[in-house]
């Protein structure tokens, strides 16, 4: 049987790729890497799971390693498995975001040796990148195959704004906080963000599932997560993308995005909230996890 590395940096990427583990499991042996997770700056963090990863295959035999997205530890951790020989499997290649993740994802996507993006403009866009096209495919996003998955079930009463802002360079997450006191008849749900610039906002935790519901039930989603640019997609919320952290991605029918100033984003709250919306399938396609295993069996 056939091994295969997963690495996993952060704890709600595992549950957000339950499907595909799930499914590979049936077909191949799949081991997960989970380092311990440290608090430090970015390059120092990508320093150190690269290293934590090089160790860590020095006595395992793989031969594959499945590298998800475009957070800077997986960059070292895909330049490790490249000089060791591995087979390198990219999913979210292709994509654009904003800030410096467009440069990792790229670099991993040129690291990779096949591909398996979330929407036909980055299907396109890898080709376009020097991709070969029989090393590339579109069978949709795995976090939005995750949130169709999600039985639903309501977990706080009255209306609500559920916030997911990770700060980055240049914004100020205050302008949040001015506008937020608007809007005095909703509670107000700030989901705990990254330290990837030193900086944290909001405190709350919830499990990926949970997290699910809490967005099916905002009456509006407010921040710069990708999940309110893709998982949001399929659940029929309102969002309203803030700043530059996502100015390039791929945006679905239900997504308003606005500049990082508290007049700005009041005025696109105002407006999501009077609006509805219908499922938007731009990174959904289904059976996502088994379509990847099927074609990962007839390569590896």
């Amino acid at each position: 049987m056939k091994k295969i590395c997963i690495p996993i940096t952060a704890i709600p990427h595992l549950a957000r790729q339950k499907l595909l583990i799930e499914e590979l499991k049936k077909h191949f042996e799949v081991d997960l890497f989970q380092p311990k997770q440290i608090n430090k700056s970015m390059e120092i963090s990508a320093l150190f799971y690269a290293t934590e990863f090089n160790n860590y295959l020095a006595n395992k035999n793989y031969d594959a390693v499945i590298i998800r997205g475009d957070r800077y530890e997986m960059l070292g951790l895909a330049m490790v498995a490249a000089y060791k020989g591995l087979k390198i499997i990219h999913i979210e290649g292709g994509d654009l975001s904003g800030v410096i993740d467009n440069k990792v994802r790229h670099a991993i996507t040129h690291l990779s040796d096949y591909h398996f993006c979330t929407n036909e403009e980055s299907h396109r866009r890898l080709i376009n990148m020097g991709v070969p096209i029989n090393k590339v495919w579109n069978y949709g996003s795995l976090d939005v195959e995750f949130a169709s998955k999600v039985k639903f079930q309501r977990l706080k009463k009255g209306p609500y704004l559920l916030v997911i802002y990770h700060p980055i360079e240049n914004e100020d997450e205050n302008e949040i906080e001015k506008t937020l006191i608007n809007f005095k008849k909703y509670t107000i749900i700030k989901i705990g963000s990254n330290m990837d610039y030193g900086r944290k906002y909001g405190e709350e935790e919830y499990s990926p599932e949970d997290y699910i519901n809490l967005m099916r039930g905002a009456k509006c989603c407010i921040g710069n997560s990708s999940s309110l640019l893709k998982e949001a997609s399929v659940l029929k919320v309102s969002v309203v993308n803030i700043g530059d952290r996502q100015y390039k991605r791929l945006k679905p029918k239900n997504v308003l995005t606005v500049p990082c100033k508290s007049d700005r984003i009041k005025l696109g709250i105002d407006f999501q909230l009077k609006n509805k919306y219908n499922i938007d399938k731009i990174y959904y396609q289904k059976n996502t996890s088994k379509k990847i295993v099927k074609k990962l069996k007839g390569l590896l």
